[in-house]
């Protein structure tokens, strides 16, 4: 997978697509996935039932073209979430991004990298919200083995008002990552320890946070139907202290940790194709029972890459 949307993947905690490593043969390239599954309905959907039921199954989907300048990678994709129980929680993303990497030191170990991007979703009722963000990477790559880096990354959500207001809000991610590969070879294991904030409108929609995220993936050993296999993992544990009373009916500030396991394998057919599955929990545990959701969470699908 190319490398913006890999940084996409750490960066994403809800849906993690497998992170794949594959070079261009050329400046152009096309990828994609579809699957079906089970997952959480996006949060900027208030229910004000405490019973409602916050893992639907969707069909999902994206493609994307990047073009390979040399010094930058541009990419542009376009995506559907589409929720089969109810049209409201159905999201279209679009994006656009950049990426741009400056070596700082003679033999290229520590590098610079920033990622611009733009992102433009909407349901079937008109746009939801629109967000900019910027991404900067300070990594150090130290041998084959170990290779750290230091994440800051700024965006601003401009949230539709049309069901309700004070949703606008800056947000902020501090990372710092190590990647360990075993003798410098194909099985890589990744821990992050996060930082989060968001500054809203309403502070009810602001918070601070702080969590872990673990990373691994590996290839199986085997003849036969293991023969280009890949098992994949990921554990992603965050707590959220908000800053101000929720709502009315839960007059009280909201105090929320979200915990998400998965693990899946990934069979590649060819230089094009592989199919994919996965599995595992999710959970928010919060004291504002709206916000509440716990149960199953997987799919499966197909991601092709062209040429």
């Amino acid at each position: 997978m190319n490398r913006i949307l890999a940084a996409a993947i750490i960066a994403c905690a809800a849906a993690p697509i497998p992170a794949r490593a594959q070079a261009q043969s050329g400046p152009w390239a096309v990828e994609g996935e579809v699957s079906y599954g089970l997952d959480v309905v996006p949060p900027d959907v208030l229910d004000t039932s405490p019973d409602q039921d916050r893992i639907r199954s969707l069909i999902d989907g994206e493609v994307g073209v990047i073009y390979d300048a040399g010094a930058v990678l541009l990419r542009a994709a376009a995506g559907a979430r589409v929720f089969t129980s109810s049209s409201d929680y159905n999201r279209y993303p679009l994006l656009i991004g950049a990426q741009w990497d400056a070596p700082l030191t003679d033999d290229g170990k520590l590098k610079l990298r920033l990622q611009p991007t733009y992102e433009y979703v909407f349901g079937n009722g008109g746009r939801v919200f629109d967000r900019a963000r910027l991404d900067g990477q300070l990594i150090y790559r130290a041998n084959a083995e170990h290779t750290t880096t230091a994440r800051l990354r700024y965006g601003y959500r401009n949230q539709s008002e049309r069901r309700f207001t004070g949703y606008d809000q800056s947000e902020w991610l501090a990372e710092l990552r190590h990647l360990w590969r075993p003798n410098g070879g194909p099985t890589r294991i990744t821990g992050s320890l996060l930082g989060l904030r968001a500054d809203a409108e309403d502070d009810r929609f602001s918070y601070n946070g702080y969590g872990i995220m673990l990373l691994g993936r590996t290839p199986l050993r085997g003849d036969g139907i293991l023969d280009d296999v890949e098992a994949y993992g990921r554990l992603y544990l965050v707590h959220r202290d908000y800053r101000a009373p929720f709502s009315t009916a839960y007059p009280y500030k909201r105090d929320d940790t979200q915990l998400r396991l998965t693990a899946g394998l990934e069979k590649r057919l060819n230089r094009r194709l592989s199919l994919f599955g996965e599995a595992g929990y999710a959970r928010n545990k919060s004291n504002v029972p709206t916000r509440r959701y716990d149960g199953f969470v997987g799919r499966v699908g197909i991601f092709f890459r062209l040429p």
